[in-house]
């Protein structure tokens, strides 16, 4: 079996899974990437301002962009909210 004909077999599949109440398994898994991508870069970019202090808030400063940036992407295309209501609804089925 070659490495990547598992990886192609699962993302074949994964949109025909169905939870309990007929959501695509692939929905679920999407929004824990989202959500645990999203968290774990503001993490590091929160410990990063929180280093340089004050200066990370200045636009000279390209943590500045990285926070606005990440902080972004956790309100696009759903926010972390939301995707934490999804996995949970997927989780206790209902």
């Amino acid at each position: 079996m070659r490495p990547n004909s598992r990886r192609r077999g699962c993302c074949c599949i994964a949109p025909r899974l169905r939870s309990a109440e007929g959501e695509p398994a692939a929905t679920r898994l999407a929004a824990q990437a989202k959500r645990l991508a999203t968290d774990a870069g503001f993490e590091v970019v929160n410990g990063c301002l929180q280093l340089h202090g004050g200066y990370g808030y200045l636009r000279d400063h390209p943590i500045e962009r990285v926070l606005r940036d990440v902080r972004v992407h956790q309100i696009l295309e759903g926010t972390n909210e939301i995707m934490r209501m999804i996995v949970s609804r997927a989780m206790l089925g209902n």
